[in-house]
């Protein structure tokens, strides 16, 4: 045998090889301690395979459907606008064209796993699940030996906001209540995992993801006809409320907190995109804003970004930024809304719940490996996955060219 013949057999089955090493590093956005810790995992076990493995046949079968165009588009998009930044060196603006590459890498090693390895995917899935749970478990341990339970968690990985945290969590629970827990036959177990995640929601403080993974639940009920499933999203609602009500100091806390310095913040932005409305500042501008401090601070405070996904993208690329990410929403939740239409309304729902929690947090679509490709590009990546199944002809982990169970033959 060749090497040019061993080479050939090695590549022939592409990326969606890369199940295990791709559930382990989404594993690790909630396990690893630090964020180069997830760097350097998904370095290790994803980019670097893959890009030995993609071949031109998967980039034009991901580019072939409108999703993978919108997707493509918006980001190199915004990696081109970098050149138009003020006082940014073409070694910087090299330097952060990087993420490029890595972020399609990510998304089209997703997307095939999806579509070709659907049932390795599943049980993937559910180890991304559990391992959701043990990092928030960890995290409440470790956080609130020295903190009052009143204090905001941070988690004890590489994302440690309790924002982009609280993110995470709602997709990871609201994909366990209305994907993996109507298939598990272990329920009880899955049930505590939906638990601990949504007590994590809670913990973190997070307005936005809280109320977004609340309603997003509501619509699942819904959706399915689950009136007692509605009844318990109101019900944890209730709860929540109540809480807040009696511990007097929750309440007090939030109103302190106000709305974060938000509003001041997404005006000094919209007046800069007025400025440079169709070009935007380029996705490499200092998008710092400095409003003015409420008492008992005095002078000007910093936020650093501008707390808005939409503002944001269109600071940076203009108003064809903001409709190429517009497009990528729009024909995610096209295939995420026939995936309901069948009765798995799970990735629609975390689609609708990363698109409300993007209107008051996030900031950058194309970096590294942070929060926002767990809570917004994991579920772009796998419809577009869903998408481009019935392509391959409904290829599975159990017989070549048998359609799945798992796989609706309407999709």
């Amino acid at each position: 045998m060749t090497e040019a013949t061993r080479w050939a057999r090695w590549r022939r089955h592409g990326p969606e090889r890369l199940t295990p090493a791709l559930a382990v590093v989404l594993a690790c956005f909630f396990l690893v301690p630090s964020g180069k810790g997830l760097n350097n995992s998904y370095y290790a076990l994803v980019l670097a395979p893959a890009l030995l493995m993609v071949r031109f046949r998967d980039w034009s079968w991901l580019a072939g459907q409108r999703l993978g165009m919108a997707v493509v588009a918006l980001l190199g998009y915004l990696t081109v606008s970098g050149w138009w930044s003020v006082g940014v060196s073409a070694g910087e603006w090299w330097h952060e064209a990087k993420a490029l590459p890595y972020l399609l890498v990510y998304l089209a090693t997703l997307a095939c796993v999806v579509a070709r390895r659907p049932d390795s995917w599943e049980r993937a899935l559910r180890f991304v699940m559990l391992a959701a749970a043990a990092g928030t478990l960890i995290s409440i341990a470790l956080f609130y030996q020295g903190q009052p339970w009143s204090a905001r968690l941070r988690y004890h990985g590489p994302v440690y906001n309790p924002n982009e945290a609280a993110m995470m969590l709602g997709v990871c629970l609201l994909v366990v209540v209305f994907h993996v827990l109507p298939a598990a036959r272990q329920r009880v177990m899955w049930v505590g995992v939906a638990l601990i995640l949504f007590g994590g929601v809670v913990l973190t403080g997070s307005r936005m993801p809280l109320a977004a993974v609340l309603a997003s639940a509501g619509l699942g009920g819904v959706l399915l006809g689950r009136w007692r499933l509605l009844a318990g999203v109101t019900a944890a609602t209730l709860a929540v409320v109540t809480l807040l009500l009696v511990s007097g100091h929750g309440v007090e806390r939030l109103l302190q907190r106000g709305d974060s310095y938000r509003l001041a913040v997404w005006q000094s932005v919209a007046e800069r995109i007025a400025q440079r409305p169709w070009s935007g500042e380029g996705a490499l501008t200092d998008d710092s804003v400095q409003v003015p401090a409420r008492a008992p601070r005095r002078g000007m405070y910093l936020v650093e970004h501008p707390h808005n996904i939409y503002l944001s993208t269109t600071l940076y690329g203009g108003v064809p930024a903001l409709a190429l990410l517009m497009c990528v929403l729009l024909f995610a939740a096209q295939t995420a809304w026939g995936l309901a239409a069948g009765g798995r309304p799970a990735w629609l729902l975390a689609l609708t719940f990363s698109a409300l929690c993007m209107m008051t947090d996030g900031a950058r679509l194309l970096n590294s490996p942070q929060g926002i490709w767990f809570y917004f590009w994991l579920p772009v990546g796998v419809l577009l996955g869903y998408r481009l199944r019935p392509a391959i002809g409904g290829a599975s982990d159990a017989a070549p060219g048998a359609w799945p169970a798992s796989v609706d033959r309407s999709e």
